[in-house]
């Protein structure tokens, strides 16, 4: 009887949905892993608020090499940052040459091959998620799709103290709106005073150095290392260096968001 019970309990606790499980913090890769091609270096494997899986990697292709070819995910969905080198970027048949800073967007459904074209070692960030609202393509093709493009093509909006490049802000086929900006932050200067926002965010540090208080508490943040802040955490970065910082922030909505 009482191993029956056990066996219902542990049934019961399997099928439990997922759980958010990822806290706000500042994440240096340590697992390091060596796949046909590459290389890559986990930062993050969890499940947040609004996600029920959501990684976030750095991989590195040796020159000339292609990253290893896979079915298209019909339940994830992509996004992908060159930090160093260049990629041919392929999204179905269209293919797009990216340099460092260089974005591109894969819609759940879509396939992707990247390539390193250049004479050295090319890295670039990913970022695979799943959202609890669930795959629509219909909203993703209104919205635009799949979407590549080179950071020289970003409008730069400039300031005595940052300059900001708006990469996207849109509807795709995990989320009712995905914005993705970058900024380039003077020295000394602070992003915006402490605040909070519903929405889960991701920042890429890709240039310099700085600080970033999570609820009350200062973490350093150099470039190549990757902050995730919870939904309604107060958050704010400074650049602590002498010289510009550079960081993509990226947000998601959810439909739960009021």
């Amino acid at each position: 009887m009482k191993t029956a019970l056990l066996i219902v309990v542990a049934l019961l606790l399997g099928s439990t949905a997922p759980t958010a499980d990822l806290p706000s913090a500042v994440y240096k890769g340590t697992t390091r892993t060596t796949e046909k091609g590459g290389e890559q270096v986990l930062f993050i494997k969890g499940s947040t608020l609004d996600l029920t899986q959501l990684e976030v990697y750095i991989f590195t292709l040796k020159a000339g090499q292609a990253n290893q070819a896979q079915p298209a995910a019909t339940d994830a969905e992509e996004l992908v940052v060159v930090k160093e080198g260049s990629l041919a970027a392929t999204i179905q048949d269209s293919t797009k040459i990216l340099g460092p800073g260089g974005v591109m967007l894969i819609g759940a459904g879509d396939k992707q091959r990247l390539r390193n074209v250049s004479g050295a070692p090319t890295t670039y960030y990913v970022l695979r998620y799943k959202s609890k609202d669930g795959v629509d393509q219909q909203r993703a093709q209104a919205g635009g799709g799949s979407f590549m493009k080179d950071w020289g093509q970003f409008k730069v909006v400039k300031t005595d103290t940052k300059e900001t490049r708006p990469v996207f802000d849109r509807p795709s086929s995990m989320f009712q709106r995905f914005d993705v900006h970058a900024t380039m932050l003077m020295p000394g200067i602070a992003s915006h005073p402490p605040h909070t926002h519903r929405t889960e965010e991701i920042i890429l540090m890709t240039q310099g150095s700085g600080e970033i208080l999570i609820d009350q508490k200062a973490h350093k943040a150099t470039a190549g290392d990757v902050v995730f802040l919870e939904a309604n955490v107060p958050h704010a970065f400074t650049n602590t260096g002498k010289e510009p910082c550079g960081y993509f922030a990226i947000q998601w909505h959810s439909n739960a968001e009021k």
